[in-house]
């Protein structure tokens, strides 16, 4: 070990390491393309691992709730813990099916009746543009809407026509869904094998971190874990408590007000609202396209519903939740999620921002002081 710190302490290393990391970045962005293909295929290959270890990450404080609170009785640890797994299991199961039979007969009724309307909207459509045409008309405004008014009457032609034409995009996309769903599926089933086994596996990393690493060193990467496992747990928590209190809401708005699809819409801006940054902007304008189709009137009363909704949330309920910032600024929070979803998807949008702030902390904590103390010693050479 004195041996690999005296040749990274000299100064030939340092230029060696400079020059390979600037060798592999030129390579990287040279070939931006065939990375992201790579990156794509590893992605396939070990999601259902990641997803399983995310799975019983999120999964074990419910399994530890059934342990200590309900099956502490039980005095053999092996069945209790096997146990609690189950019921772990069971909740989830219980939870998917309930949002399975509350929404989707709502949704597929939505649906259907959106495709059934949509003669009726289309010539509504018209009605407006001619409304339109016939105003700038009077007020001598020289404007064509025959190319919109020609899109609006071809409307259903053309989206079948568009679908004929990409239907080799859209099966391959399609595949890429099922695929996604599949390792989805056997992610799950790693994630409560992997629970099964916690304390196995605990047990092995353990011996790991003990046979790389002084008893001082352990004890500060338990204080980091431990801060941050709290970053980690309070940010999918609040954001999923925070995307079911919008979704709600506005499912009861929406109901209330009689607006057309509301399982629908409320559906679409709750998953939305997951998204930070322009999520709720693009649940909203969903909202609005589906009800302005019907109503104009309704589409702008749900539009000014949303906006207040959302300030409320971003004012008073967010902050609540969250307890202050997690110290990542805004552009650096769209530039996470977009490389997220370009890599994992869904779950890459969702995680992005999290493992950002892991991420600042580690630097904070731990790579900062090392590059300050390297400074240091540096500048006493000098």
């Amino acid at each position: 070990m004195e041996k690999f710190k005296k040749l990274f302490s000299r100064q030939f290393f340092e230029y060696t390491a400079a020059a390979c990391i600037a060798v592999i970045l030129y390579v990287l962005l040279t070939n931006f393309t065939a990375l992201h293909k790579g990156l794509s295929f590893v992605w396939s290959i070990v999601s259902p691992v990641v997803i399983g270890i995310i799975v019983a990450y999120l999964f074990n404080p419910v399994a530890m709730f059934f342990e200590e609170k309900v099956f502490k009785k039980i005095k053999k640890k092996q069945s209790r813990h096997l146990w609690s797994v189950i019921m772990a299991a069971v909740c989830f199961i219980l939870v998917i099916a309930l949002l399975l039979v509350a929404l989707v007969p709502s949704l597929a009724q939505s649906v259907s009746r959106l495709v059934a309307n949509w003669k009726n909207y289309t010539q509504k459509a018209d009605d407006l543009i001619e409304k339109t045409a016939a105003f700038a008309q009077s007020h001598n405004i020289k404007i064509d809407l025959s190319n919109i008014e020609n899109l609006v009457d071809n409307s259903m032609d053309k989206i079948i026509e568009t679908v004929k034409i990409n239907s080799k995009t859209i099966l391959s996309k399609l595949g890429e869904i099922g695929t996604g769903l599949s390792n989805f599926a056997i992610g799950l089933v790693f994630g409560f094998c992997f629970l099964m086994a916690k304390d196995t596996l605990i047990g092995v990393l353990k011996k790991i971190r003990y046979a790389l690493f002084n008893a001082k060193k352990i004890e500060r990467h338990d204080i980091l874990f431990e801060r941050c496992n709290k970053v980690f747990i309070r940010y999918i928590g609040c954001t999923l408590l925070d995307a079911l209190i919008i979704g709600v809401a506005t499912l009861i708005f929406t109901l209330i007000a009689r607006t057309p699809y509301a399982p629908l819409i409320a559906a679409v801006v709750a998953v939305t609202n997951i998204i930070p940054t322009f999520g709720p902007m693009i649940g909203a304008a969903t909202g609005v396209f589906f009800i302005v189709l019907e109503s104009p009137v309704k589409a702008l009363v749900f539009l000014i519903f949303i906006c207040i909704l959302q300030s409320i949330d971003g004012i008073v309920i967010k902050p609540k939740l969250f307890s202050g910032s997690l110290g990542i600024p805004a552009i650096w929070t769209l530039i996470l999620i977009i490389i997220g979803s370009k890599v994992a998807g869904i779950l890459g949008i969702l995680l992005a921002v999290p493992f950002g702030a892991i991420f600042i902390i580690i630097y904070n904590e731990t790579i900062e002081p090392r590059l300050e103390k390297r400074a240091s010693k540096i500048n006493k050479k000098e």
